[in-house]
């Protein structure tokens, strides 16, 4: 790490990584919505215009790509925690911004219980079948309501530092 401090600033490297969870967040919030519009609205559903244009990729081929994008992400953010509990969560409880340390603190869990779940999630939509359809929906509506509440949580914890500055 020294050498890689030596070319660029330490600042520098946690915006980049910040940056890059950002990339790969976005990445897994378009397929995990887009793979939950497709289950809850089956093939045979009229759907309009919108949904009925991305529904030629079969909803099961996004399933390895959501679940190696989560563990990225949540091992990518696992790491800028770090830098979390000290710069932002410090100056967080000093404005008193319960709402927001709670909320994040919170986002922890919503991340920690998808992480339990991938394995099923992963496992019904392997050989979708119509016998664990509705499990699967459920699945994966749970997902896409960690990924989404982390989205917005994060982003919000990230904004942040441009308060009472």
């Amino acid at each position: 790490m020294d050498s890689l401090f030596g070319i660029i600033s330490v600042p520098t490297f946690w915006k980049i990584l910040l940056f890059l969870h950002f990339v790969g967040s976005v990445a897994l919030l378009a397929t995990v919505t887009l793979q939950t519009a497709a289950a809850l609205m089956p093939a045979g559903q009229a759907a309009g215009p919108f949904i009925d244009r991305f529904r030629p990729v079969p909803a099961m081929s996004y399933a390895t790509l959501i679940v190696i994008l989560y563990v990225l992400q949540a091992l990518l953010g696992a790491w800028i925690y770090i830098k979390y509990r000290t710069y932002v969560r410090i100056p967080m409880e000093g404005f008193r911004h319960w709402w927001t340390v709670g909320s994040f603190e919170f986002k922890e869990h919503v991340v920690t219980m998808g992480l339990a779940v991938l394995p099923a999630y992963w496992y019904f939509w392997q050989q979708p079948s119509d016998e664990h359809a509705n499990m699967r929906r459920w699945v994966t509506l749970f997902l896409a309501f960690t990924v989404w509440y982390s989205f917005v949580v994060g982003h919000v914890a990230n904004d942040f530092r441009g308060v009472g500055s």
